[in-house]
């Protein structure tokens, strides 16, 4: 019976080593896939705490003013230590400027839709612009009249509608300019008018306000109504009443009747 030949002592050492190599390798693997799973949770709790302390900014500073909200309080409401506002925000300012920003990304997204959109071309076709408006008229009205982030969006616009600050500017800057400017722009391709003429700009101001009104005003439209809650079917009808009244005033103005 013929024996294996011993290994060298060289041999074995070589393989020793790379067993142990091996078993290092696995147990930096293992530590890598620990640590990155420790960030994605650290970024996901990160992610999460600015969402809820932007939440309570808008609605703290949209009730009572932004002096008047204390990073405390702020902080209480978001469920998280009072240091986080500096440590995402770095400060309350900061903070009043993001949540400023949440809203021109989330009502662009609303009046505009969720794509970039590319510049309206020169011979657009006025009813296909008459739809555009419509279509846009149609996903604001449902966002303000059913979303609940609605109401905390609208009351701090309107306090810095009234009492503008810093943020005032962004706002402007984020929805007025390319929001409005759009839908002006729609409105003169509908129409047959100038997108920069004073009558298309006020009537698309005033067409925005039918639909802010039913935010703003909801539990006096409610108790008129006899509604309990403003749903679905609710929504809906709101919509068409604001549609039909939109699609009259851009016929009017081009000289059409309803």
């Amino acid at each position: 019976m013929s024996r294996r030949p011993r290994e060298s002592r060289k041999s074995v050492r070589r393989r020793a080593a790379g067993c142990l190599i091996n078993s290092i390798n696995r147990l930096i693997e293992f530590w890598i896939g620990r640590i990155i799973e420790g960030m994605k949770a650290n970024s996901e709790k990160d992610a999460g705490t600015r969402e809820a302390l932007i939440r309570a900014g808008l609605d703290l500073f949209g009730r009572h003013g932004y002096e008047a909200s204390s990073i405390r309080d702020i902080a209480r409401a978001a469920g998280v230590n009072s240091a986080g506002i500096a440590y995402h925000f770095g400060g309350k300012d900061g903070l009043r400027q993001a949540c400023a920003e949440t809203i021109v990304a989330t009502m662009q997204r609303q009046v505009l839709g969720p794509e970039p959109l590319p510049p309206l071309p020169p011979d657009l076709d006025p009813d296909a612009a008459l739809e555009a408006i419509l279509a846009a008229v149609g996903r604001v009205t449902a966002f303000a009249a059913r979303a609940p982030e609605s109401e905390t969006i609208a009351r701090f616009v309107v306090r810095e509608m009234m009492e503008p600050t810093p943020a005032f500017e962004l706002l402007y800057e984020g929805l007025v300019g390319p929001v409005h400017g759009r839908l002006c722009a729609l409105w003169a391709a509908a129409a047959g008018t100038e997108a920069e003429a004073p009558a298309t700009r006020l009537s698309v101001f005033a067409m925005i306000g039918q639909v802010l009104y039913f935010r703003l005003a909801r539990p006096a439209v409610m108790r008129r109504m006899g509604w309990q809650a403003i749903g679905v079917e609710e929504g809906e009808a709101i919509a068409g009443i604001i549609r039909a009244a939109v699609a009259a005033s851009v016929l009017a103005a081009r000289g059409d009747t309803p």
